[in-house]
């Protein structure tokens, strides 16, 4: 049984020049992963290739770097853009918060499901003069 607050979310993962060819996957839900981490295998079988490479410290507190590219990612119905990177053998594929927030979801550990979440803004209906 998984612990608490573990659970799997399914989604679909796309290049952003070939919506069409939209493949399902499942990410295991890690607020603690700052970033989305997909198969390289799996993207560049997208057509994604890595377009820049991102500083990132791992679970072994180990600093490394990683490819990274933009993708296409369907959840809860919904399609947007965002950072992912290059997974390698070994690696598991996670849903991080960088997409979560992008997406405006949060997680609920005890049901073990995303839920809309209520972000930060700096608005607030206030003129700032810059000036």
């Amino acid at each position: 049984m998984p612990a608490m607050g573990t659970f799997f979310v399914e989604a679909l993962i796309a290049g952003p020049h070939r919506p069409e060819a939209a493949q399902p996957l499942k990410l295991l839900v890690d607020t603690g992963s700052t970033y989305t981490w997909v198969s390289a295998t799996l993207l560049r079988g997208l057509g994604v290739e890595p377009t820049e490479r991102r500083r990132i410290l791992t679970i072994e507190g180990r600093a490394t770097e990683r490819p990274a590219a933009e993708v296409l990612m369907t959840l809860e119905g919904r399609t947007l853009h965002t950072v992912c990177l290059f997974g390698e053998g070994g690696d598991i594929e996670v849903l991080g918060a960088y997409t979560l927030e992008g997406f405006g979801l949060a997680v609920d550990p005890v049901q073990r499901r995303l839920i809309p979440a209520l972000l930060y803004g700096a608005g607030g209906g206030a003129v700032i003069d810059f000036r």
